[in-house]
């Protein structure tokens, strides 16, 4: 076995565009999470300092380096005394106020504490801060979770999206006693998240893993377009299956001024709805969060004329998006189809004309994007007296200079 020699991740142009892609194909967990950041070249000291810095002096953390189905992974083994109490959320976020982490790794442990503490507090029927930790409130698992975010911010990633989470079947002994396989926190935590299942005779997905996934990554889907840099692979402590029990974790970064991103693309035709209840639907769609709402003349059967509705959404919008074309159109279904896109990042920026300040959209990495925001240009042009188009350009000059 030859254990890898560490690598001293040198930094890019701008960090601002690096990527991290969860590539769980066998199964999620803590542990796994830190090997596979170890393995990325993080120095070994991060992490095995990491318990001191929590105010765990009795802890200890190591990294070794072992061979799962050929391929050479990164294992992380925690030593700590028994612990005969058990914590709330309060407890773990005053652990991390007395610490010397750096505000973004303390706000980002937060946010996974706070999930898993929201999913056993919908289960058992309590207020999150009621909730006592179990085994994630046990030292070892403080420090996966403190210890992932630690790596992703040392990192210096600027987006983390994660492939569907694979969800073995079984059952397994818990601190409530045996429960099924997923774990009940565990399905809570990925609500909303794309699954399937795999088979593999052990918990494939810890709650922590789950939660780590869930408060990591602003989006799931296929492996992303990006330029790659390093694969880092952490080892799971269990065997069995097919698949290796391990963690693939992918660094990369995307083109500069280029961003990736998934939206739903939901559409409904209709050829018996009075065009003017069309005018209601625009302004209901873009205060429900739509990104876009387009209207495309359509001939439909029996060669009746039709409007073809379409309407792009992030995630998060997308159920009530779908109320809406269902509740303001005589349609009586939607489809949807979600879609990769590329968009140039954009800033807006506030330029001097003769008519009075213009804002400028601005598009980033190719030259000759700019758009003067119509509405203002619109105000500007009649406060002023003068055609739009004339404060239109005089706007994209001044962009320009």
């Amino acid at each position: 076995m030859n254990p890898r020699t560490p690598l001293v991740i040198l930094p890019l142009m701008s960090v601002s565009d690096r990527l991290l892609y969860i590539d769980a194909f066998a199964g999620l967990s803590g542990d796994m999470f830190l090997g596979a950041l170890a393995d990325l070249g993080l120095p070994r000291e991060l992490f095995e300092g990491l318990p001191k810095r929590l105010g765990f002096p009795k802890a200890t953390l190591s990294i070794r380096t072992l061979v799962c189905s050929g391929i050479a992974a990164r294992q992380v083994a925690i030593g700590a005394p028994r612990e005969h109490s058990h914590r709330h959320l309060p407890d773990i976020e005053a652990i991390l106020a007395a610490s010397d982490l750096p505000k973004g790794v303390i706000e980002g442990s937060m946010r996974t504490f706070r999930l898993i503490a929201e999913a056993e507090g919908r289960i058992h029927g309590i207020a999150p801060e009621q909730v006592h930790f179990h085994e994630v409130g046990a030292v070892d698992s403080i420090l996966d979770i403190v210890g992932t975010h630690l790596g992703v911010f040392e990192l210096g990633v600027s987006q983390v999206i994660s492939s569907p989470i694979p969800l073995a079947r079984g059952k397994a002994a818990m601190a409530h006693g045996v429960l099924p396989i997923p774990a009940p926190a565990t399905v809570e935590i990925l609500s909303g998240a794309p699954t399937y299942g795999i088979e593999v005779p052990f918990e494939n997905v810890t709650p922590t893993g789950a939660a780590l996934a869930v408060s990591l990554a602003s989006e799931f889907g296929d492996w992303p377009a990006m330029t790659l840099e390093r694969s880092g692979w952490g080892a799971g402590t269990k065997e069995g299956g097919e698949l290796p029990n391990v963690l693939r974790l992918i660094l990369g970064h995307v083109a500069e001024g280029l961003s990736g991103d998934r939206v739903w693309v939901l559409e409904c035709e209709v050829d018996d709805m009075l065009p003017e209840f069309f005018e209601p639907l625009w302004t209901l769609a873009f205060e429900r969060g739509a990104l876009d709402l387009y209207l495309t003349p359509v001939q439909m059967k029996k060669g009746r004329p039709g409007t073809l509705v379409t309407l792009l959404a992030r995630d998060p919008q997308r159920f009530e998006c779908e109320r809406l074309l269902l509740e303001h159109t005589t349609t009586l279904g939607v489809r949807r189809v979600l879609c990769d896109r590329t968009v140039l990042e954009r800033e807006v920026l506030i330029v001097e004309t003769e008519y009075g300040p213009i804002p400028v959209k601005v598009g980033k990495g190719i030259a000759g994007k700019a758009a003067p925001e119509a509405a203002a240009v619109k105000v500007a042009a009649e406060r002023a007296g003068a055609p739009m188009s004339v404060v239109y350009v005089a706007a994209l000059r001044a962009a320009s200079s």
